[in-house]
């Protein structure tokens, strides 16, 4: 606890000798959160006591910003972002612990970086800690703590052009072509009316397996993924468009076998206001391995994910997904969503998400952990709903609220033939200042 009052008390100075140092522009907001939760029967066996995965817990996180202005071309942030303490892992006040002994504290920097324009030029650098993605986050996101990173870009006319290199994983060895993953990235922007075209091409250096399956420490970048994104956002008439299209193609070299990565995928999403109401849909295709997996051969889509909730409540984010893993985006899932947001009161909205869910190669998932139910393979993941209530207590003040139902198709079947539904609810008592 004294830790995480130091952080605060420098991240305090920090802003106040700015201020008085280099006469900055310093403003500082941030938020508190408290999030309930109850996950249940996420082993998708109601009969079972070792669902491991599901949860009832009350947690608080809070994140306190920093923005600097030094200039109209030189400004910079530090965020202390402490991460959702679980309300029975604390320290009581009397300075006993709880009964298992431990504390679930997470506090650490989100953010600090630099951002700067070169003088008499129209290039800009952006360096440090950063969340970030590229186009609408579907290849690659940090948004969730961050990833360290230089930027370089420049502005012209309605164009925007950028060169970005980004740490995804820092190695146990110093020398960095040894154990590290490494995204290097060009882009480009352009807006044309009310729409923006953008298009990215990625190289992804993974030297220790982390990502890519093939390579192993000390190989120095035997591991290569290339991702060429294109994207769209903007309006057409009075809808709200976003779509993003990856393909891939990549080797990594293993001890035997060389490995030949060939990945793609295509995420759609629209929105469309209507007076209160606000009509939504997503159509998503991420390609996926087929079964058996073959030692030289993925098909899958490699998406680098943060652990943030991407789409659903339950699948993807709580439950593994079709690529026998959490928070994988679209990887081996083809997924349709129709859903609506109504604008009940001056403070008060309600809204419904139903999402059809299919396995692009069908596949067997345990829920839980790694390795297969023993069940037949199929590409039935199932169906959810997700039920929205977001309440606008006061001007900065929030309480919004999810209650989702998944249930599990064919691909969760165990060698018996069960499954059962999963469902939980997540709210969340939110203050910003």
């Amino acid at each position: 606890m004294m830790k995480k009052l130091l952080v605060v008390a420098v991240v305090l100075a920090i802003a106040c000798f700015s201020s008085m140092a280099f006469a900055a522009d310093v403003t500082i907001n941030g938020y508190v959160d408290v999030r309930s939760r109850n996950f249940q029967n996420f082993d998708l066996n109601k009969n079972s006591n070792t669902d491991t995965a599901s949860r009832q817990t009350t947690e608080t996180a809070f994140r306190i910003d920093v923005n600097v202005k030094a200039s109209d071309t030189i400004k910079a942030k530090l965020s202390l972002w402490n991460d959702h303490d679980q309300w029975n892992g604390k320290v009581y006040p009397d300075g006993t612990k709880n009964i298992d002994g431990t504390s679930t504290s997470t506090a650490f920097i989100r953010e600090a970086w630099i951002d700067f324009m070169i003088p008499d030029t129209p290039v800009g650098i952006k360096a440090g800690h950063q969340v970030m993605m590229l186009a609408n986050g579907w290849f690659f996101r940090s948004n969730y703590g961050g990833s360290d990173a230089w930027i370089v870009y420049s502005k012209m006319g309605n164009a925007t052009f950028a060169l970005q290199d980004v740490k995804v994983r820092e190695g146990a060895n110093v020398n960095s072509s040894v154990d590290d993953v490494d995204l290097y990235t060009a882009m480009g922007t352009m807006k044309m009316g009310d729409l923006t075209l953008g298009a990215d091409l990625s190289m992804l250096r993974d030297n220790n397996g982390t990502v890519l399956v093939g390579p192993a420490a000390g190989q120095n970048g035997e591991g290569k993924l290339y991702n060429l994104g294109l994207n769209v956002n903007g309006k057409v008439g009075p809808a709200t468009l976003k779509a993003e299209v990856d393909l891939q193609n990549g080797k990594a070299k293993g001890s035997g076998t060389d490995v030949k990565y060939s990945g793609n995928q295509i995420v759609v999403q629209a929105s469309m206001p209507m007076g209160k109401l606000t009509l939504n849909a997503t159509a998503a295709r991420g390609s996926g391995d087929k079964t058996p997996v073959t030692t030289d051969k993925r098909e899958g889509i490699v998406n680098l994910m943060d652990i943030g909730q991407h789409y659903t409540l339950i699948y993807e984010y709580r439950v593994r997904g079709a690529a026998g893993t959490t928070n994988s985006g679209f990887r081996n899932t083809t997924a349709l969503n129709v859903g609506a947001m109504f604008q009940a009161t001056k403070t008060v909205a309600v809204g419904a998400d139903l999402w059809y869910l299919q396995a692009t190669e069908k596949t067997n998932i345990n829920p839980i952990a790694a390795g297969t139910n023993g069940g037949a393979n199929s590409s039935d993941l199932g169906t959810e709903l997700d039920v929205k209530v977001n309440w606008q207590i006061a001007p900065g003040l929030s309480w919004n609220w999810q209650i989702a139902y998944f249930a599990p198709g064919a691909a969760y079947q165990n060698a018996a033939g069960t499954k059962d539904a999963a469902y939980g609810a997540q709210g969340i008592l939110s203050l910003t200042f």
